[in-house]
């Protein structure tokens, strides 16, 4: 019975241990995501060129470092593509703990996580190009 009650204890400190892995990875993919797409997006002559290379640039920091982040989902709203200005992207993507299972519900751990985080890299303010 005492064996029992160890195993199922260790097995939930692993879970916990696991999960909050995860959680930290996610929340530190999201963040290089962001920052990835705010960098490659002010490095753009153009407000539409620098969206889709900081959307491109988000996609494979995530692709290098892993899966634990998925639905990636990335804006830039509040931007200022002019020279001077700055790019602000922030970063949506997903961290699943389904495979925690029963005993991971049990702990209180939801099978889903939603990480945002957001960026800010200045534009060079006598960057020359056009702000469309």
């Amino acid at each position: 019975m005492e064996t029992l009650l160890m195993a199922s204890a260790a097995l939930g400190l692993v879970l916990v241990v696991v999960a909050a892995g995860r959680y930290v990875d996610g929340s530190a993919q999201a963040n290089d995501a962001a920052y990835a797409a705010a960098r490659a997006a002010s490095l753009e002559p153009t407000s539409a060129g620098g969206m889709e290379a900081g959307r491109q640039a988000a996609e494979t920091a995530l692709a290098e470092r892993g899966k634990s982040c998925l639905n990636l989902s990335v804006s830039f709203a509040g931007s200022d593509f002019a020279p001077g200005g700055q790019v602000i992207a922030r970063v949506s993507c997903t961290v699943s703990l389904v495979d925690t299972g029963a005993l991971g519900r049990q702990l209180g751990l939801q099978p889903n996580r939603v990480f945002t985080e957001q960026a800010v890299v200045p534009i060079e303010t006598y960057r020359s190009g056009s702000n469309q």
